[in-house]
C-alpha cells in the first residue's frame, strides 16, 4: 500500500508514547499481518513493551507465542516518553486486573479548592448512538491459534473437505506455513461456501466486505453473511444485521437488524448484544426501553467491550435505565478509556475534571484529555490547554 492504514498510523503514534494498549495493538497487528505486512520479530518488540508496562493481554500474547516457539525474551529498548516501564523477566500467566502493575500515572493529589471544572462530558438527556461499525481493528477470522500442515489440507480439499478449504484459506490469509496469498484465500473460501460450509460462507463475506484479495463489494458480502448466518453463525448474524442496520447493499432496516442482532446476542456475540442494546436505548427497530438497554451493555460489558462499557458508564452516570452510580460509571469509563475509545478518554478526562465518581485530579484529567486528542477527538486538546491556562493562572496570581 502507498500510505499506511489509519488505524496502523494511529497506534503506532500513541505506541511511541509509550501507551501501552497501542503498543499491544500494533504488536498483535504485525503478528497476525492484518494491514501491515507480518513480522513476527516488530510483534514482540512491541508486545514487550507493552508487556513490561503490566499489560496483561500483552503478556499473555507473548507466553501463547514463546509456546509457538517464537523467541520473545531478545532485548528491546525501552521509549522515552510519559511513562516510566518496568522491567519483567517473565511473561507468565496474565494477573488479575486488580493485581495488575498501576497505569503510567502519578498517585492523584489532594484536589484544589474551589477550581471553575470544564463542562460537562455528555449530555444529560437521551441521544441515539449509532450502530457499531463491524470490527477491523483485529483479525475478523480468528486466524492464528493453530498450525496445521498445508501439504495436509491440501490433500483434504483435493477430496472436497470444505473445512479444510477454509483452513488452507486461513493459511494462504495469514501467511502461516504458507507465502501470503489473499486471492486464493478467496478462491479457497469461495469452494468451501458454494459446498455450504457456512465458516467458508462468513469468511468469503469479510473479505468482499473488507475488499481483502477481491474488490470491495456489498452485495457479495450481505450475500455470504446471509448464507452464514442462515445456518445460525453468530459472528455472521451480527454483521448481516450491521449491513442491514446500516443500509449497506440493502435497503436499511433497524427492525430486520434487531431480528439479526437477537439471533447472535443469543448466542453470547458480544458485539450484537451491545449493539442490540443502542437499539433499545435508541428505541430504533424496537420499543424504546432504557432498563433492556442498561442489561444488555452490562452483558457486553461483561465480556470486556469498550463500547458497551462507555455506554454503560453514560447511563449509570446519568441514571437513565438504572439508579445513578457515579462511582460505578467511573470505573467503567475507564475501563473503556484503557481500551483506546476516544470518547471514553475524553469523558473520563471530565469526570477526573469534575471529581464526578472519582477523586478530582485535575493533572490526570489533562492527561487523559491529551489521550483523547490523540485518538482523534478534538475535544481533548481544547479542554487539556483550556485546564493548563487556567492553572497556571492561579498559580500565578
Amino acid at each position: 500500500m502507498a500510505r499506511e492504514p489509519e488505524i496502523v498510523t494511529r497506534y503506532r503514534t500513541l505506541a511511541l508514547e509509550n501507551d501501552p494498549v497501542a503498543q499491544f495493538k500494533l504488536g498483535d497487528l504485525y503478528r497476525l499481518g492484518y494491514q501491515v505486512k507480518r513480522d513476527l520479530d516488530e510483534a514482540v518488540v512491541w508486545l514487550v513493551r507493552s508487556a513490561r508496562q503490566g499489560n496483561a493481554e500483552a503478556m499473555a500474547l507473548l507466553k501463547k507465542m514463546a509456546a509457538e516457539g517464537v523467541d520473545v525474551r531478545r532485548r528491546v529498548d525501552d521509549l522515552p516518553g510519559r511513562s516510566s516501564p518496568a522491567s519483567r523477566p517473565d511473561y507468565g500467566s496474565a494477573p488479575a486486573e486488580e493485581a495488575a502493575p498501576a497505569k503510567p500515572e502519578p498517585a492523584e493529589p489532594e484536589p484544589e479548592p474551589e477550581p471553575a471544572p470544564p463542562p460537562p462530558p455528555v449530555q444529560a438527556g437521551p441521544r441515539v448512538i449509532l450502530l457499531p461499525e463491524i470490527e477491523v481493528e483485529t483479525d475478523p477470522l480468528h486466524i492464528g491459534e493453530t498450525v496445521e500442515d498445508p501439504a495436509m489440507l491440501r490433500a483434504a480439499v483435493d477430496k472436497g473437505d470444505a473445512a479444510a478449504m477454509v483452513a488452507l484459506g486461513n493459511a494462504y490469509r495469514e501467511g502461516k506455513g504458507v507465502s501470503p496469498d489473499l486471492a486464493e484465500a478467496v478462491r479457497l473460501y469461495t469452494q468451501a461456501a458454494k459446498a455450504g460450509d457456512a465458516r467458508g460462507q462468513y469468511s468469503l463475506g469479510v473479505m468482499y466486505d473488507q475488499g481483502l484479495g477481491v474488490a470491495q463489494s456489498n452485495a457479495h458480502a450481505l450475500k455470504w453473511f446471509r448464507e452464514a448466518a442462515k445456518q445460525g453463525d453468530a459472528a455472521a448474524q451480527f454483521n448481516l444485521g450491521n449491513m442491514i442496520g446500516q443500509g449497506r447493499g440493502v435497503e436499511a432496516s433497524p427492525e430486520v437488524a434487531a431480528k439479526w442482532f437477537r439471533q447472535a446476542a443469543d448466542q453470547g456475540d458480544a458485539g450484537a448484544i451491545f449493539a442490540l442494546g443502542a437499539l433499545y436505548e435508541s428505541g430504533s427497530g424496537v420499543e424504546r426501553d432504557e432498563i433492556q438497554a442498561v442489561e444488555l451493555y452490562r452483558q457486553a460489558a461483561d465480556l470486556g467491550l469498550a463500547s458497551a462499557l462507555h455506554n454503560l458508564a453514560n447511563m449509570l452516570r446519568q441514571g437513565r435505565g438504572t439508579d445513578a452510580d457515579p462511582t460505578e460509571a467511573a470505573m467503567m469509563c475507564r475501563r473503556a478509556a484503557e481500551q483506546g475509545l476516544a470518547e471514553a478518554q475524553y469523558n473520563y478526562g471530565a469526570m477526573l475534571a469534575l471529581g464526578l465518581g472519582v477523586e478530582k485530579n485535575e493533572e490526570a484529567a489533562i492527561r487523559w484529555f491529551r489521550r483523547a486528542a490523540k485518538s482523534g477527538d478534538a475535544r481533548g486538546e481544547v479542554q487539556a490547554a483550556a485546564l493548563e491556562r487556567r492553572r497556571t493562572a492561579e498559580a500565578s496570581s
